[in-house]
């Protein structure tokens, strides 16, 4: 029984869901060939504002911070430092609007990742 559980198909919410995820990082690449901390290439667009906090930032571009896989091993390193780094690049409007943006409160269905599917093949 265990076996049979761990072998179970993914769910089609879990299947739109990994879908949006994995065209995020193409997209910040292509919008934003430069890391924002140093300047290199983009390889990983980190959420600024953690997907666990927030599902409507989620797949907000504003949230995407394009870096480097250097600075972003940093950056996980010594979060509130660079966290306070990117705000000051950014500068406290988008902060500001972001933080805003947050406070929607959206329900995470099929519908959702679907939708956020279709939104992000077509940027």
């Amino acid at each position: 029984m265990y076996n049979e559980t761990m072998r179970r198909k993914k769910s089609e919410l879990q299947k739109l869901r990994d879908k949006a995820d994995a065209l995020l990082t193409p997209l910040i690449k292509h919008l934003f060939p430069r890391c924002l901390l140093c300047g290199g290439e983009t390889e990983v667009a980190h959420h600024h504002v953690h997907k666990s906090k927030s599902l409507v930032l989620r797949y907000n571009p504003d949230n995407l911070i394009p870096l480097c896989g250097k600075c972003h091993f940093k950056l996980h390193q010594n979060e509130s430092y660079w966290a306070s780094k990117i705000v000051e690049i950014r500068g406290m409007d988008w902060w500001m609007n972001l933080r805003k943006a947050g406070e929607v409160v959206v329900k995470g269905d099929k519908y959702y990742f679907a939708r956020a599917c279709e939104i992000l093949s077509n940027l």
